[in-house]
C-alpha cells in the first residue's frame, strides 16, 4: 500500500496546525509547541514550530516568526527524516 497523503494534510489548520507569519509577510501553517524542559535543575520552555520545508528559506536562522501574536526569532532548524518538514527552534522576543 502506497503512502499518498501530502504534508499539507498534516499541517491543516482545521486539525492540529495553526497559521503563523514568517519573516513579516508569509503565512505558514505548522504545529507549535512550547514544552517545558528541565535541564540540570534549570527549567524553561523550548518553543518549536514544525512546518513544511518548502515554506521557509533553506536557512531560516535569524528570520522572524509570529505565532499567536507572539514574536519569535528562529535560532536554529532541524530538517526532519522525511525531508518534507523542518523543526524551527524559536526564541521569544
Amino acid at each position: 500500500m502506497a503512502f499518498t497523503e501530502t504534508i499539507s494534510d498534516f499541517l491543516d489548520t482545521n486539525d492540529f496546525a495553526i497559521a503563523a507569519t514568517y519573516n513579516g509577510s508569509t503565512t505558514v501553517n505548522g504545529i507549535f509547541d512550547a514544552a517545558y524542559l528541565d535541564v540540570n535543575g534549570i527549567g524553561g520552555t523550548n518553543p518549536t514550530f514544525l512546518c513544511a520545508t518548502a515554506s521557509v528559506a533553506a536557512d531560516p536562522t535569524g528570520k522572524t516568526l509570529v505565532v499567536s501574536s507572539v514574536n519569535y526569532v528562529i535560532r536554529g532548524f532541524e530538517p526532519q527524516d522525511n525531508g518534507a518538514t523542518v523543526l524551527l527552534q524559536l526564541e521569544k522576543q
